[in-house]
Parts: structure tokens; sequence; C-alpha cells
């Protein structure tokens, strides 16, 4: 026997076993890129979830900032409905006052004139 004799069949074993792992080499590699595939998209994914957070995050805070502002804004507009309400009512009492003191003016002038032409007569 030849020691260089591998027999018969051994090219078909050879070549069949060459295959086999070609194949499972192949499939091992496309399964890695598939896997690397996926855990960028997550990391994508994940990054886009953070973003969004911070965005959410950032608009919370500046509603809650706008509607401070907007509870301030009703607050000072209602103290000034009340100001000017007050104000109407310091006018209508000043109006009243200003009516009685013409009246009064009015009746004085009149009572000045009339003792005037009382003194204009007895001289």
């Amino acid at each position: 026997m030849d020691p260089t004799d591998l027999g018969p069949g051994t090219a078909s074993w050879l070549g069949g076993t060459g295959t086999v792992l070609l194949g499972g080499f192949l499939w091992l590699r496309k399964f890695l890129a598939d896997q690397n595939t996926a855990r960028v998209m997550d990391n994508a994914d994940i990054g886009t979830v953070r973003r969004l957070n911070e965005l959410l995050d950032s608009e919370r805070a500046a509603r809650k900032e706008a509607e401070a502002r907007a509870d301030q804004f009703a607050k000072e507009r209602n103290e000034l409905a009340t100001a000017v309400g007050r104000m109407e009512g310091k006018i209508e009492a000043l109006s009243g006052q200003v009516a009685q003191l013409t009246e009064k003016v009015t009746s004085q002038s009149a009572e000045i004139g009339r003792l005037r032409s009382q003194l204009g007569g007895m001289s």
C-alpha cells in the first residue's frame, strides 16, 4: 500500500468537506453582518429615542415657563382690572362731589348777587 494513496472517494470527501466549510463560513459571515446591522440599528434607535426624550423634556420645560408667564400676565391683568374698577368708583364719587360743589357755588353766587343788589339799593 502506498502511503500517499488516500483511497477511492477521497477527492469527493475533501471537496464535500470544503464545500460545507465554505458554506458554513459564508453563513457565519452573513449572520455576523446581520447581527452587526441589527446592533447598529439598535444603537441608532436608542440615539433617536434619547434625542426625542431630550426634545420632550425641553418642550415640557418651555411649556411650564410659558404657563408661568401666562399666569403672571393673568394675575397682572386681574390686578389692573381691579384697579380700574376702583378708579371708576372714585371718579363717580368725585363727579358727584363736583356736581354738589358746582350747585353750592351757583347758589352762593346767586346769594352774593342778591346781597349786592340789596347793598346797592341801600346806598
